[in-house]
């Protein structure tokens, strides 16, 4: 009895570890798409005012800042 007890045992816990595992994975896969659109945007508002920061002269063309940019 002691055996079928310890299989039950074993089962819960793969169980339980599905049912912690599956929504970190739920929000692993939407993360992203939540995320990259913002990030993009971001990113082309950073070089859209870097390209007008050179324009007036505020900013060198081959700034530090728009080396880290185009990395």
């Amino acid at each position: 009895m002691h055996g079928i007890n310890h299989v039950i045992d074993i089962i819960s816990f793969c169980l339980s570890l599905l049912g912690i595992c599956d929504p970190i994975l739920f929000i692993l896969y939407l993360l992203p798409r939540n995320v990259t659109p913002r990030l993009s945007t971001l990113l082309d508002e950073t070089q859209r005012l870097l390209h007008r920061a050179e324009e007036i002269g505020a900013v060198l063309p081959q700034s530090e800042y728009k080396r880290q940019l185009g990395r």
